[in-house]
């Protein structure tokens, strides 16, 4: 039977189509998804075409869609789609080609070979001065998914920076394997590795679309359409290509086996959270497949679990219903319900008065109430100590003030006093609820139905938390997969996994590539880490070394003024330009704030300049309404935007006055995590005096 293949190209032209002539579009594809052979679609050749395969299809008088016509097979190629004179000059220079050496289907634009050629006046006897790829040959290079004809622009690279501006016009496997080699210093075989590639295929088929279609390298672009429900999800959000096109690193994660709990690292916008949630879709529709088999995604919000259970309702099929989302907390909760127990859970306001009634009622000047609450989260709860005998002997390694026997013994009192307090109210701590399923799990046994346990954010759990998803699902191959990022850790500490029973020891993978934002925007983001000691999840430390976005744009922009109704007046200036000259939709801006109090002042600014606004708060969903965005940067976490501006950046603010010294790494953390939501443009502000974290400003104006 004839089958349709889609690229993503295809789907971002959809995408630009006037919604008027969508409907049209969408009409089209549905017949021709049906049945490309039938005689209404009637294949025009594309005159002066490079590639003889290519044909054009009318769609109406104005539109036509450009299809790759196979000479062998029966796929067909929906590659583009637009208005009449735009799809016949994008088709006329397309060249569709299955690399000989990888088996990947490519798209050479002919006429940008033009644009990378060499200058006319470097011949080849002097491309030995450009020293890039000098000690590689032809053969090595090729390996790497090069198209030929592109080898002597390669040829003539001279830097690093030579190579990002041939960029546009290399296959994406091809300029990834060579910036690993430009960069990082690494072989072929190195980068290779990196870039997730397939071994050289010895027995290319030019001819063989089909096969084609099923390399890794060809599945980041192409996708072959297996059913009617399948188009329908492509077409209403063609933009989120994410559900359709993997990264072959990002792919052979989802599908690897693994035989035991595993980890994977990445830096924002790297696709952590798209790695797990086609995991969670492979493991219930291909691994664990008997009908009381459930796979459990969980992470450390609420919210975040909200937008995760949406996606997967779109990216899964029937195995969405053996599949559960929801945040550890309320799953905890939950759980100890069904099993009789009769949770109440003490409010912020609740537990801050149990502490200053412990502290108050032990006569302990010593200390201040913080370091009892860091005492009793880190060591009390992180290492289970449940007596004083334990607290006396328990290391404390890592809290930042030793403590002798007595003070030890003075400070167990205080700890003591907070624990009858709530047991007072009869209420318990998140973190108490977790400890309390957890023993349960472990005096019941296999009780639960979860073969496997998927965790988003996995650095912003407490060894609590960890020792209780390790003790959910019985261990085994496939039981345990958690993707995190410390260097985006906004609660909690350092966690160290095999010390919650949690072995990954060769089940570590890092996602380096960066698809969400630019390049400059990124390195932006990563500066405000700069010197900073940043865990790897297991007792070691990451860095961002060899992290990279393909995307590129303008510079952040760093404002600095000097009140806060100045800092407003250019925001609101910056958003109408953007919803009025650049027709950018106000739901693709976000104003993003440390403090709910600034945000509250830029909503009532935004109301009285009549632009409208939704502020996301913690019960706020994303999509409850229209309207620029405003959120703290706690509340941004796990959302992305085109447009992110960071306003009240300031001296005070950022860091918080109220945080411990040892916890200014992740106020750093949080600037980091809210600079990288955004797409295309960043703009920093503030006023009156600015934050340390983003340097010295010059006068009112600082171009990052």
């Amino acid at each position: 039977m004839p089958q349709v293949a889609i690229s993503a190209d295809f789907l971002t032209a959809f995408s630009k189509i006037p919604r008027s002539q969508q409907k049209k579009v969408r009409e089209f594809i549905t017949r021709f998804q049906n049945d490309p052979t039938t005689h209404s679609i009637n294949y025009e050749p594309v005159q002066q075409a490079r590639d003889r395969r290519v044909r054009s299809v009318r769609i109406d008088l104005a539109y036509r869609a450009i299809v790759l016509h196979p000479r062998k097979g029966n796929t067909y190629l929906l590659a583009w789609v637009d208005h009449h004179d735009e799809a016949m000059d994008w088709a006329r220079y397309k060249q569709f080609e299955i690399n000989p050496v990888t088996g990947a289907l490519q798209v050479v634009d002919t006429e940008a070979l033009q644009a990378a050629a060499p200058p006319p006046d470097v011949q080849q006897k002097d491309l030995s001065e450009y020293a890039l790829f000098e000690t590689f040959g032809d053969e090595d290079l090729l390996r790497t998914g090069l198209p030929r004809p592109l080898l002597p622009a390669v040829r003539a690279l001279h830097t690093p920076a030579d190579l990002d501006r041939l960029e546009p016009y290399l296959p994406d496997e091809a300029y990834e394997t060579l910036f690993w080699i430009a960069n990082m210093g690494h072989s072929v075989d190195q980068a290779l590795a990196e870039a997730a590639a397939r071994p050289v295929r010895p027995d290319v088929d030019a001819e063989d679309l089909d096969a084609a279609l099923e390399h890794p390298d060809s599945r980041r672009r192409f996708v072959v359409v297996k059913s009617a429900a399948e188009l329908v999800e492509m077409l209403n959000a063609p933009l989120e290509k994410w559900r359709v096109f993997l990264h072959p690193s990002q792919a052979r994660l989802v599908e690897r086996h693994f035989n035991g709990p595993a980890r994977v690292l990445g830096g924002a916008g790297t696709g952590k959270t798209v790695v797990a949630m086609h995991r969670a879709r492979h493991l219930a529709a291909e691994v664990f497949t008997q009908a009381t088999d459930r796979v459990l995604f969980t992470t450390y919000t609420r919210n975040l679990a909200h937008n995760i259970e949406e996606n997967l309702r779109h990216l899964c099929g029937p195995e969405i219903e053996r599949i559960e989302v929801i945040n550890l907390h309320r799953w905890a909760m939950r759980f100890l319900r069904s099993q009789g127990f009769p949770v109440k859970v003490a409010s912020d306001d609740e537990v801050n008065a149990c502490w200053r009634d412990a502290v108050s009622a032990a006569g302990s000047g010593d200390w201040p109430e913080a370091f009892y609450r860091d005492e009793w989260e880190h060591i009390v709860k992180g290492r289970e100590v449940r007596s004083k005998a334990e607290y006396l002997r328990v290391s404390r390694r890592g809290q930042g003030v030793r403590l002798s026997r007595p003070q030890r013994a003075a400070v167990w009192e205080v700890l003591a006093e907070f624990q009858r307090e709530l047991d007072a109210l009869d209420k318990m701590t998140w973190l108490d609820v977790v400890s309390q399923t957890r023993l349960y799990l472990v005096e019941q046994g296999g009780i639960l139905p979860y073969r496997a346990v998927v965790v988003d954010e996995t650095q912003d759990l407490h060894p609590e938390e960890l020792r209780l998803l390790r003790q959910i699902v019985p261990g085994g191959s496939n039981d345990l997969f958690l993707v995190g990022d410390a260097h985006q850790r906004i609660y909690g500490r350092p966690v160290v996994l095999s010390h919650c029973g949690i072995n990954i020891r060769g089940r570590s993978s890092k996602l380096r590539i960066n698809y969400r934002t630019t390049e400059e925007i990124r390195d932006w983001a990563v500066s405000v880490l700069t010197g900073q000691p940043i865990d790897d999840l297991d007792g070691g430390l990451d860095d961002h070394l060899g992290y990279k976005s393909l995307l590129h744009g303008a510079p952040p922009t760093v404002r600095h003024f000097d009140a806060q109704a100045d800092e407003q007046a250019y925001v609101i200036g910056v958003v109408e330009s953007l919803m009025i000259e650049d027709n950018v939709s106000a739901e693709t801006i976000c104003v993003v704030a440390r403090k709910s109090s600034l945000l509250q002042a830029y909503q009532a600014a935004f109301e009285a300049a009549g632009i409208d606004c939704l502020y996301l708060q913690a019960s706020t969903q994303d999509d409850a309404g229209p309207g620029v965005r405003l959120a703290t940067m706690h509340r941004v976490k796990g959302l992305e935007f085109a447009h992110v501006l960071m306003v009240g950046v300031n001296e005070g603010v950022i860091p918080s006055p109220y945080v411990a010294q040892d916890q200014v790494v992740q106020e750093r953390c949080l600037l980091h995590v809210a600079a990288s939501r955004a797409r295309d443009r960043l703009v920093v502000t503030s006023w009156g005096r600015a934050s340390g974290f983003v340097g010295e400003f010059e006068g009112e104006e600082h171009e990052a």
